[in-house]
């Protein structure tokens, strides 16, 4: 609204998918930590309540320190990430992109994408992997399916936590309230102004977002909307991630795997 020994696949989603047909900008991994003045968007001399790791009172106030917790909160555990983002243009669907992983223990995990819309041009995918095989099946929109086994698998790459420092660090952040699911307080973290220049947005208009974030640091959800002009064409872009059923995720094999296999 994705390897054997290759690198966990995992939200696949946005770094295909937000390099789909409309051209959304890609985000960078959070592969190096940021320099100060990146990380910070906040006057540290003032004193400030602590929410989360790098989230006060005022907002985001070290980006990478909460792009980290999120990914501790994560990174021994199981989880489902579902991400989404759809492009209109003239009030008519033009791409819509889901995508759903579940990320069992170790390297096991199953990844689904869908699209849809009149210039939905990816096909449709299902990955399985585990500890020992990696198998990947293939629908096209002539009804045509076709299966990859541990050699043949070209799936796409994917940022397993959701890029989530990409989108703290696009624009400058206030704490606007705070939700209570079952019990626990979540912030509502939203963007105050336009992107930064530096960040993967830069460059669009009516941009906003809006993420939840619980006191360990997981970003629980975000979504992300814009306007922009792709194609000489003025389309409306809306992103969103959400994570859930943390520590209640089991992933088991597809029927299909063992086609997929006999077929490589």
């Amino acid at each position: 609204m994705a390897n054997q020994d290759r690198p966990p696949l995992v939200l696949i989603v946005l770094l295909i998918v937000l390099a789909g047909c409309s051209g959304q900008p890609v985000a960078p991994n959070t592969t190096s930590p940021p320099d100060a003045a990146t990380s910070t968007t906040t006057d540290r001399d003032t004193p400030q309540l602590l929410l989360a790791p790098g989230l006060t009172d005022s907002g985001v106030t070290d980006a990478w320190a909460l792009a980290q917790a999120h990914r501790d909160s994560l990174a021994n555990t199981t989880y489902t990430q579902y991400g989404q983002r759809a492009v209109r243009a003239n009030n008519t669907l033009r791409q819509a992109v889901t995508t759903t992983l579940r990320q069992g223990q170790g390297d096991r995990y199953v990844y689904e994408r869908h699209a849809h819309g009149t210039a939905a041009a990816l096909p449709n995918l299902t990955v399985f992997r585990n500890e020992s095989t990696l198998a990947q099946r293939t629908t096209y929109d002539n009804g045509t399916v076709m299966y990859s086994g541990p050699e043949a698998a070209a799936t796409p790459a994917t940022e397993r936590y959701g890029n989530v420092y990409a989108v703290l660090t696009a624009s400058s952040t206030t704490v606007s309230d705070t939700v209570d699911r079952n019990g626990a307080t979540r912030y509502r973290v939203t963007s105050t102004g336009p992107p930064m220049s530096s960040s993967a947005y830069a460059g669009v208009s009516n941009y906003t977002m809006v993420a939840l974030v619980g006191s360990d640091g997981l970003v629980h959800a975000y979504t992300i909307s814009y306007a922009a002009t792709r194609d000489g064409r003025a389309v409306t872009v809306t992103i969103g991630m959400r994570f859930t059923a943390r520590g209640r995720t089991v992933v088991h094999p597809p029927e299909w795997v063992a086609d997929a296999l006999a077929s490589d």
